[in-house]
């Protein structure tokens, strides 16, 4: 992994991070306060050799076997013989094993002396077994090093205590700022390692790059997350921040710059399983471009419902279903959305189907579909999901276009991936993608690099950006080829 990947791992998961580690420091603080505080007495003893009659040249002798019996003493402080006769005389209810672990005897290097470190849960006890420490530990090396037992003229060799034991400062334990600092550390690691595993594992396409990298769709435009609120209505005009309207107003001219050709246009946003927000791209597209002065129709293609229609704050009774079936003329369903604006809505509650209903007939749509671009210079269908519903596809085909869109944090990779494969096998363009509600761009709108046209063969085709063409058409059962489509007159 890279730096980026790293940014990016913290820009996604910094608030499981961060969680992780506070209850990580949380649990060591936790377990410091449950211990019970443990003290420290120190003791200093000190290893002596002498002889009768010594003689000064052989001094330096007796001060190197002294370092080497402290040497052995130290481990022979802690032995079984030791802690017994210290544990009977001081009449402690401890066991030997209880004892030697909770006493710590070390020799500093090139020294007779002994340290000694004593802890116990009661500051007077661990000072007491300190004190008795050394003169009992004395009486066995006196008897063991006996000058009598080994002969005359022998070195004797003596431990004595160096002044009573002293005691430390405080509790030794538990150490509260180290228990913390510990847990801090247990909890960022365990936090980064989530966070790497569900980097691997997660498959929603959360931002702008997952989006690019994991399809060879070119992205129209995105749309900040404030810009897909639920309660969001269009009754009005493009509501939200100056960001979120520049960001509709920026889809709608990459929109009219993909799918720019001789006459009328026609243009299906639909999604891969869940509605991620279509009805709301769509109602902000239909407006942005009408506020632009292009003439639009958008038509809501849900049989079961109308969402379209209570987000812009129309109320009517005819619906794209009436209008297939003849009940009503296609100038009687549509409605003005503004008087000053060229936007008309068809959308309203129509017939429900109950569960036998026909599907949708393509050549039905298509029919609508050109009675429409002859009424409007951009016709946009609000369609289903690709991969729930067959009358995405069939609106889809009967178009011709598509604009699927995905929502940050909510769509999968994979189900998007299929809906763009089932639409290009059924011979349907995929103008570009749109992503809705995506995090980190309140402040400026997404700018997609769109090259100049370059001429081929007297018809203007779009130029590779970045290995890819803007406008890829693909034909079933063969790859992605881009559709050279011949300028048209501006209008």
């Amino acid at each position: 992994m890279d730096l980026k990947a790293y940014v990016r791992l913290l820009r996604f998961h910094w608030v499981a991070i961060l969680v992780l580690t506070l209850l990580g420091g949380a649990a060591g603080a936790a377990v410091a306060q449950t211990q019970s505080p443990v003290y420290a007495a120190k003791a200093e003893m000190l290893v002596t050799v002498s002889a009768p009659e010594q003689p000064s040249s052989e001094a330096y002798q007796a001060a190197l076997l002294a370092q080497q019996r402290a040497k052995s003493y130290t481990t022979l402080l802690t032995s079984q013989s030791v802690l017994r006769q210290l544990t009977d005389q001081m009449r402690l209810s401890y066991s030997v094993e209880h004892m030697r672990s909770h006493i710590d005897a070390t020799n500093p290097k090139d020294t007779a002396v002994i340290d000694i470190t004593v802890k116990d849960r009661s500051a007077q006890q661990a000072r007491q077994i300190a004190n008795g420490l050394g003169p009992a530990f004395s009486k066995i090396v006196s008897s063991a090093e006996d000058p009598v037992q080994t002969g005359d003229g022998q070195p004797v060799v003596d431990v004595s205590t160096l002044g009573p034991a002293q005691l430390m400062d405080g509790p030794v334990s538990p150490h509260k700022s180290f228990d913390i600092a510990l847990g801090l550390a247990a909890g960022l690691v365990l936090g980064l390692v989530w966070a790497v595993v569900r980097e691997v594992t997660d498959t929603r396409i959360r931002d702008l790059q997952d989006l690019a990298q994991g399809t060879d769709v070119d992205v129209l435009g995105t749309l900040p997350r404030g810009g897909q609120r639920r309660d969001k209505q269009f009754r009005s005009g493009l509501p939200g921040s100056s960001a979120e309207v520049q960001a509709y107003r920026w889809l709608a001219l990459t929109t009219e710059t993909a799918g720019r050709g001789p006459g009328p246009r026609a243009y299906v946003v639909t999604s891969a399983v869940r509605e991620d927000g279509t009805t709301t791209v769509a109602a902000g597209l239909a407006i942005a471009l009408a506020e632009s002065g292009t003439r639009t129709i958008v038509v809501d293609a849900h049989r079961s419902r109308a969402p379209l229609s209570d987000l812009m704050g129309l109320s009517s009774p005819w619906g794209l279903t009436d209008v297939l079936n003849g009940r009503v003329s296609v100038d009687e369903a549509l409605r003005t959305w503004r008087d000053d604006v060229p936007l008309h809505v068809l959308a309203g509650s129509g017939t429900d189907p109950d569960s036998g209903a026909a599907p949708l007939r393509q050549a039905d749509v298509a029919e609508l579909c050109k009675q429409l671009v002859r009424r409007a210079d951009v016709v946009i269908f609000v369609a289903p999901p690709v991969l729930a519903e067959s009358d995405a596809t069939i609106v889809a085909r009967a178009v011709g276009r598509a604009i699927p869109v995905a929502e940050a944090r909510a769509t999968r990779l994979p189900d998007f991936a299929q809906s763009i494969l089932r639409l290009r096998s059924l011979g349907v363009t995929v103008l570009g993608a749109v992503l809705s509600g995506e995090r980190g761009r309140r402040s400026r709108p997404y700018v997609p690099v769109v090259s100049p046209p370059a001429r081929v063969d007297g018809h203007y085709g779009r130029r590779e950006n970045q290995g890819r063409s803007h406008t890829a058409a693909w034909s079933p059962g063969k790859g992605a080829v881009p559709r050279l489509e011949p300028e048209g007159e501006p209008r």
